[in-house]
């Protein structure tokens, strides 16, 4: 038997042949795949009309093949096996993280994220090299090949493929030790009387954004450009820190940081992972971004 041009063997229907097969009537068969009963009848009426010959039969017992429709039936469980089979081994290929990356974000949440993240999926992937940028040094970034991905905070820039994490919440923290000696801060007006530690981003003045779209303009009792010292003075007992909540959390689990005036804190920015070219990124950078977004999503969830 010749089929036309015009009259080609349909994926979708020989699918749906196979899965009547398997399961032995219309109604199994939709229960266990994605096919409608209408649509599955719809495919294998189309696919009779094309080959000019009954495929099933069909009564109160179930459903069954005709000769003709077994015949077929072993060419389409193998084209379906075939086509599983390639699919299994793109996703596999998929997910292989070789090569370098390079990965930027505010110097804040590179501790907190991204290097623990990068030194999971180094142990699982030994060919995959990393190279971190910090977005308070872009001089240093420019001198560099640009960014594969940017772990980035607040609003997107237009015309960029992304993938959304969750909200990134900012507070004030300070030690119990600094609180019971200083007391603790309730409103704006008694944060003022407190000493502060300011973190700037280069280039930035001593002013933080506070709820309800508060801005908060203070002389700085100490000020540090790195966040992670910023926090471990906090610690010590210099005074009141704002920090993202995730550079605070492991300090405040372990009693040595405790959340301070949490009603005044800024509404919680959203946080996302950022690449270019969007499906024809290289495959290292698509990977990375599968194996990254539950983990990073987990974390802010927590």
């Amino acid at each position: 038997m010749s089929l036309s041009p015009e009259s080609p063997l349909r994926f979708e229907s020989l699918t749906a042949l196979s899965a009547i097969a398997k399961h032995g009537s219309v109604q199994a068969a939709t229960e266990a795949s994605n096919f409608s009963a209408p649509k599955l009848h719809r495919l294998l009426r189309t696919q009779e009309q094309r080959l000019g010959v009954a495929l099933v039969t069909s009564s109160t017992r179930g459903s069954t093949l005709t000769s003709a429709g077994e015949r077929l039936r072993a060419h389409a469980d193998a084209l379906v096996h075939a086509v599983a089979v390639a699919e299994t081994s793109a996703r596999q290929e998929h997910r292989k993280l070789s090569g370098t990356l390079r990965l930027q974000a505010p110097q804040a949440l590179i501790e907190p994220l991204l290097l623990p993240l990068v030194l999971r999926l180094q142990a699982a992937h030994p060919t995959l090299r990393v190279c971190l940028l910090i977005d308070e040094h872009p001089h240093r970034i420019d001198s560099a090949a640009p960014p594969h991905i940017r772990l980035m905070p607040g609003s997107l820039p237009n015309a960029v493929y992304a993938r959304s994490l969750g909200d990134l919440r900012i507070g004030l923290f300070a030690s119990s030790r600094y609180l019971n000696t200083a007391g603790r801060p309730e409103n704006l007006n008694s944060l003022a009387r407190h000493a502060l530690i300011h973190c700037p981003w280069e280039g930035k003045v001593p002013i933080w954004s506070l709820a309800q779209g508060q801005s908060f303009r203070f002389e700085p009792r100490l000020s540090i450009s790195a966040s992670a010292a910023a926090l471990r003075a906090a610690m010590e007992g210099a005074g009141i820190v704002r920090c993202y909540e995730l550079e605070a959390r492991r300090a405040c689990a372990q009693g040595l940081l405790e959340p301070v005036a949490e009603p005044l804190w800024p509404t919680a920015d959203s946080l996302a992972l950022t690449y270019a070219l969007g499906m024809r990124a290289p495959a290292s950078v698509m990977a990375f971004l599968e194996l990254a977004t539950p983990w990073l999503r987990e974390q802010l969830a927590d």
